[in-house]
């Protein structure tokens, strides 16, 4: 992830030290978000960047609708599941712009499905120029069965993708 991203740099600015020149083409940033610390390191990490860029920023926070499976029998329906799942995810990312996004222009994206497919398919839709997510630091056999969203939109992205480790502690 590094070098596609310090390729990015270098193809538009020449100098991977100059963050400032107006010339880079960094002017939509896709954060995304959920709840977890490393993603919140990873917001306020997006949010840095697109200051120093002037850039906008997409901050995406998808909802699983797996976890919207609802409760029939305590009268709370997959529907309403879902819309309480949604608003809640709104509500967390309006708190993320407001901690971190201070002079950024963001726009919300709360949509249902599955994380990587949904963040490459608005990445393209918005004409993001840049993707910045965080990744959980897992190892071993907990990352075979969890799997890496992170690495997996790495993969499958057609710009440039950052990648904010988790704080080894």
């Amino acid at each position: 992830y590094c070098t596609r991203f310090c390729c990015h740099l270098y193809g538009y600015i020449g100098s991977k030290n100059d963050l400032n020149d107006n010339t880079m083409k960094s002017e939509r940033i896709l954060i995304v978000a959920d709840d977890s610390p490393s993603s919140i390191k990873a917001v306020k990490y997006g949010f840095q960047l697109a200051a120093r860029l002037k850039a906008r920023v997409g901050l995406i926070g998808v909802v699983d609708g797996a976890l919207a499976i609802g409760n029939v029998d305590a009268g709370v329906f997959p529907e309403q599941a879902a819309f309480e799942v949604k608003k809640s995810m709104k509500t967390f990312l309006e708190h993320m712009v407001k901690d971190y996004g201070d002079g950024v222009d963001a726009e919300l994206f709360t949509p249902e499905g599955e994380v990587k497919e949904t963040v490459l398919q608005l990445a393209n839709e918005w004409e993001a120029t840049l993707i910045v997510a965080g990744t959980h630091g897992r190892k071993g056999l907990n990352r075979l069965l969890m799997g890496s969203i992170a690495e997996s939109i790495l993969r499958d992205a057609h710009i440039p993708v950052v990648v904010v480790p988790m704080d080894k502690t």
